[in-house]
This record gives structure tokens, sequence and C-alpha cells, in this order.
């Protein structure tokens, strides 16, 4: 289904800080340029893929490489903002956050910040001082976001006013497709419309983030995962739990996580296609996986490929964030995911 949204500003902060304030620290260049007032077409499909449930064989596999060391409680989520920053952000059950780099070392210790979930972020210049960004819902569903850069020791909650129609039940987030688009663009539903997509754009104006929104769009049924596309919205229903899109030379490689714990293949054709886990010498898949993050452009960690991450229980009460190399697909010729048979 395909809609033409108009962009409207959301309301300005309320009783917020100002960004510098928060990052303390000098801005070492100018800030970006507000964002003018403008309304233009964006295409924001909503498409309900179907979903396997049996198990078949798969000639398709990524192998596990690497793990943080065990995590202090049950993780919720986890995110990746790419780039230079290369940072893996992990949300627990308890309401803590706490960032990791690519080579599965610790940034930041854990911080109570209130967190339910955290979406894959952005390293950028915000107010003259790198900082990643990553945006979230805290356990009221107010939609956050979780800051961490400057001279910061721990990542800070950062609210920007949205106009919700009651508590955000999940999100996903992707960068900007050009200046317009600010910050990086962003899509929620929430409890009360489950079946309704809302999408929009995070932007710098002055000293604050605001939100411009999209005309909602109407799935055909309740969401769980969703992928902001360049011409539009890519939503999943269960079994999925979560969405991945891995962008690498000029391919998109669409991965999701489902409630069986089964990673899968989204082909062009709408079907979904298992992918095996390889795991490692001392590496395995989570037995309980509870969310996935990727990103096709890592920079950092050795990650030529890209870059998966799934968090969950590695064994009864061993709780772990894996790190998986994608590079038989996404560095695979022409763009086709390789088939690797054992």
């Amino acid at each position: 289904m395909f809609k033409r949204p108009r962009l409207s500003a959301a309301k300005r902060l309320v009783n917020a800080p100002s960004l510098v304030a928060l990052l303390f620290i000098t801005a070492a260049c100018d800030a970006p340029s507000d964002t003018p007032d403008v309304e233009l077409p964006v295409e924001v499909p909503a498409e309900v893929p179907e979903t396997v449930t049996e198990t078949p064989v798969t000639r398709m596999s990524m192998p596990a490489v690497w793990n943080t060391s065990a995590l202090p409680v049950a993780p919720a989520s986890v995110g990746i903002a790419g780039e230079l920053g290369s940072t893996i952000a992990v949300s627990y059950a308890d309401g803590g956050l706490q960032l990791f780099n690519f080579e599965a070392e610790i940034l930041t210790s854990k911080g109570d910040l209130n967190v339910d979930q955290v979406g894959d972020g952005r390293f950028l210049m915000l107010s003259g001082t790198p900082v990643s960004i990553f945006p979230g819902i805290d356990r009221d569903g107010t939609l956050q976001a979780y800051i961490h850069g400057g001279e910061l020791q721990e990542p800070i909650a950062y609210g920007f006013q949205v106009d919700q129609s009651g508590p955000a039940a999940g999100l996903c987030t992707a960068p900007p497709q050009g200046d317009i688009d600010g910050v990086m663009r962003l899509g929620y539903w929430t409890e009360d419309e489950p079946t309704l997509l809302q999408s929009g754009r995070i932007v710098q104006v002055n000293d604050s983030l605001v939100f411009l929104a999209d005309e909602p769009v109407e799935a055909d049924q309740p969401i769980e995962a969703c992928l902001l596309e360049d011409l539009g919205a890519t939503v999943f229903s269960a079994p999925v739990t979560s969405a991945v899109a891995l962008d690498r030379n000029g391919k998109r490689h669409r991965l999701t996580l489902n409630s069986f714990g089964r990673v899968e293949y989204l082909k062009d054709t709408g079907e979904l296609e298992p992918v095996r886990i390889r795991d490692g010498i001392s590496v395995s898949m989570p037995a309980n996986p509870v969310g996935m993050a990727g990103t096709g452009d890592a920079r950092g960690g050795g990650y030529p490929g890209g870059l998966l991450v799934v968090a969950g229980e590695a064994e009864p009460g061993d709780y772990r964030v894996v790190l998986i190399d994608p590079s038989d697909v996404t560095l695979a010729p022409l763009g086709v995911p390789a088939a690797v048979i054992d």
C-alpha cells in the first residue's frame, strides 16, 4: 500500500536542557544549520511479508566470531551505530544501558536510564561535538534519544517531544538520505495502535532535537519490527521480532530474527530463507536470542563486510552479545549471497 505523507513539525522541546549543556564540551565546529519548513513527498509503503515457521535445510550461513564477556543481567535489546563510531548499545531488562565497541570491549558502565529498548544509532557531529546517538523507548513508553560523546562518561537520556497516541511499543531507525532528513529517520508504533506505523525524521534546530512527522501508514497485522527503506518502509508481523538491513556495495541485505531464535534472509521476492550461524571454537549463537542489530559499513573491529550482533542467553543465566561476520553475504560477488556448504 502506497501513501504520500505530509511533513509536519512536532512541538518544540519543553523544559529540556540544551544539547550543548548536556555534552559538557565546547563546540569544535559550526553546528548544523536549521532545517527549513518545507513539504516534501515521501513514499511509505507498508508490507507484511509472509514468515516461515518450518525449519528447511539452508545453504546460507555466517560465522559467529566473537562475543562480549558475561553481561550483568538479561539483555532486552541491542543496537549498532556504525561508521566511525562503531558502537554497540545494549539495553537491559532492569532498565540499564551500556555501550561496547566492535571488539566487544566495555566502553561505559551500565547506567540506570529506565530504558525499555534501543534502536540502531548514528555517529555524527551534534552541536559541534562528535557523539553516538541511539533512539530508544523508556519503560514508560516515551521515545528518547540516548547520547554518548564529548566528556560524558556514560550515556544520557535526552527527550524529544512526539505526539504519541499511547506508549510506544517498538521502533526502527535509518540514516538520513539527505540534508532534509537531519539527524536520522525514525519509525515507531504504539501499544494503542499496533498496526499503525508512524514515521518521520529527527532534526536539530539550534540546540534542540525536533521530530518531523510523516502521515502514518496502516499495516495488515500488528507490527513487531520494521525497516525504513529508500522509498518507504517494510513492516513485519509475528513471529519476526527483529529486522536488520545491511547496506554494502549498493546492495541492501535484509535479515530477520524470529521468536523461534532463527535468523532468516529476506529475498527480493518476499520469501524468507534460513541463515545458519556457524559456531566458533569458543563462540556460539545464543540459545535464546532477544534482539538483533547490524551494519553493512563497519569501519572498526576488523569486519570488512559489516557486522551482525545478537543478544541473548547463551546458557542458563549466562547472557552475552555475539558478534557475527556477514561477509559471506555482503561481500559475495555481484551482491548475491554466497552458498556455504559444509
